[in-house]
């Protein structure tokens, strides 16, 4: 579901890394730290990182991973060894107690020994299921533009699919859930703190939507669409069906189509009895 990719909102939310403080850098789950050996490893093994973060995750903290002979290793979670979050080997691929942190078989290159160890952090401030969340979100809230304008058959369901949503939509799309999700991470923020280009983001997104509609054909009438006398410029006992009445100024009273005129200034207050 949705507009948009978590790949399009990452790359809004990275220009943040050099163009803002970074304290207001958005790290999603799989954010993490290269691993780093300690200085007193003995053997020449090396730890190349972290295949995935669970996508549900979010959070900073210290992960350690220590040998106990060359091949076996224990991951611990925390500053300490106090935490041990499964134990693997260095020829299987890893899935932690936690089943927060996986690392495969072809991570690990070189010789290790017993008491080497490695650190790493996990560094995200919100998940990428909650990132998912707020594409959804971004996708209703462009819904609810474009049905002033394109009447959707099933309003249960979104005006597009990920598939055939033009890419004006999936810009759009990308644009205001980048801004949903820093509001949300950096919650706190107060708004003239907010990074402006992160303010235009919503904007921008309003504006390709505009856009997108402007390419519509008839795109003013139909939205209209929920009141009748606005809708065409048909003559209105035409567009009603109102029937001449028999006896009126000597008319025979046949039922005839009225040729009237169509009066723009329909609203206009005509003075009475005038010719």
């Amino acid at each position: 579901m949705g507009y948009c990719t978590v790949d399009d909102v990452k790359r809004l939310l990275r220009i943040l890394d050099s163009s803002t403080n970074n304290q207001y850098k958005v790290r999603l789950s799989d954010s993490h730290t290269v691993p780093e050996s300690f200085d007193t490893n003995q053997g020449t093994g090396t730890f190349l990182g972290v295949t995935q973060i669970r996508d549900d995750y979010a959070g900073s903290e210290m992960w350690h991973v220590k040998f106990s002979d060359g091949s076996r290793f224990l991951l611990y979670r925390g500053d300490g060894q106090l935490s041990c979050d499964g134990t693997g080997n260095i020829y299987h691929d890893f899935t932690s107690l936690s089943t927060n942190i996986i690392i495969f078989k072809d991570r690990w290159a070189g010789t290790f020994l017993a008491d080497d160890r490695f650190k790493f952090r996990t560094d995200s401030n919100i998940s990428i299921d909650d990132t998912i969340e707020f594409i959804d979100d971004s996708e209703v809230i462009i819904d609810n533009m474009l049905n002033k304008f394109i009447e959707n058959t099933d309003p249960m369901e979104p005006m597009f699919t990920e598939e055939n949503a033009p890419r004006a939509i999936r810009k759009a799309s990308a644009y205001i859930t980048a801004n949903l999700v820093f509001t949300s991470a950096f919650s706190t923020v107060s708004t003239e703190n907010v990074p402006t280009l992160v303010r235009r983001w919503y904007n921008l997104g309003n504006n390709l939507v505009e856009q997108f509609l402007q390419t519509i054909y008839g795109k003013g009438l139909q939205k209209f669409i929920g009141y009748p006398r606005f809708v065409s410029r048909q003559p209105l006992f035409t567009k009603v069906g109102i029937q001449e009445t028999a006896g009126i100024d000597s008319s025979p009273g046949e039922v005839e189509a009225q040729n009237v005129e169509y009066d723009r200034d329909f609203n206009t207050k005509e003075s009475v009895g005038a010719d």
